[in-house]
Order: C-alpha cells, then structure tokens, then sequence
C-alpha cells in the first residue's frame, strides 16, 4: 500500500505543477508585459504636439520668399547662359541652363497656381512642363552640340515661351529680352581665361 499511497501522492504533485505553471503562464501574460510589448512600448514615438506644428507651418509660410525672389535668381542664370552660349563655353552653358531650371522649379513650387487678369486659375507647373520638354529640351541639345547658331536661335525661342507665361499669369509687362550686359562681372565668361587673370 504504502506504494500506491507515494504513487498518488508523486501523481497529485505532478498535477500540481502542471496546473500551478498553467495558472502562473495566464498571471504572467495578462499581469506582466512581455518583452516584445515593453520594446513597443519604448520605440513608441511620442503624441505629435499638434500646436508646435501648426506654429512650426505658420512660420515657413512667414519665411518663404515670394516668386518675384526666385524669378530674379532664374533671370540671373538665364542671363549668364547667353553670355557663356555667346563664348562658346559650354561648360559653363550647361551649368547655366540647369541652374536655371532648377530656379524655375523653385518658383512654381513656391505658388503652382496664379491668377490670371480675370482671376482663372493658372497653372504654372502645367505650362513650365511644356516648355521644358520643348524649348528647353532644344537649348539644351544645341549646349550639347556646341552649335552656336541653334544656341542663339533656341534662347531666344526660349524668351518668346518664357513671356507666353509671363502673359498667361496676368504679368504681361515683364517682358524677357536678350541681355546686352552680364549680370555680374565676377565670372569669366572667355573659356579660355587664364586665371588668376
């Protein structure tokens, strides 16, 4: 007997591991956080400040120039092409070119959408993106091409589309011209300048 008695008694303790460890596993994950859970928990980015960002927003609309400022930047490097087409150096053209339509770029992100005289709405990235995969497009193969005739021709093809737009965004009197003088006189145009001169 005493057997069967240590047998039972050996079983009953089994048992009562068995439910002990399940009832201890419930607790554990309905008490405790798991590790996963705690991680979570910590890469958790904290709640946006919704009033530090409408602030944040209020302040770059104070700080962003108006297109007349990025347009000025493009009539500059427009204006440093013709110079540096004029001198045959390409180089420099190309640099010009890309320069000012990254500056074209700026602007129409800056307000894609004017009014025209009638105050329809206009849309400037629509009309850029013709001319760029036009007019723009050519000047850039004449750079490439080092073709001077088609250079002088295709700016100034690209002065007539500049001023379409000009037109078609109410601004009829800003009419683009063929500069008779560099912007600046701190770059030498001459392919050829030894430097320092």
């Amino acid at each position: 007997m005493t057997k069967t008695v240590a047998f039972q008694s050996l079983a009953l303790f089994a048992c009562g591991i068995l439910v002990g460890g399940f009832l201890l596993s419930r607790f554990r994950r309905s008490a405790l956080p798991t590790a996963a859970a705690m991680e979570q928990t910590a890469t958790r980015p904290p709640a946006p400040d919704v009033a530090a960002m409408q602030a944040d927003i209020a302040h770059l609309k104070d700080v962003v120039p108006s297109q007349s400022h990025s347009m000025t930047d493009v009539a500059y490097q427009f204006s440093c092409l013709w110079f540096a087409g004029k001198e045959n150096n390409w180089p420099l053209a190309a640099f010009f070119l890309n320069e000012a339509r990254q500056h074209i770029r700026w602007t129409i992100r800056i307000r894609p959408i004017r009014k025209d005289l009638d105050g329809n709405p206009v849309d400037l990235k629509g009309i850029y993106d013709s001319i760029d995969d036009s007019v723009m497009l050519r000047l850039q193969q004449a750079i490439v091409n080092k073709d001077s005739a088609q250079f002088v021709r295709t700016y100034k093809e690209t002065l007539v589309q500049c001023y379409s737009c000009h037109k078609a965004s109410g601004k009829p009197y800003l009419r683009p011209m063929v500069p008779t003088i560099p912007p600046q006189t701190i770059i030498n145009f001459d392919p050829n300048a030894k430097w320092p001169e």
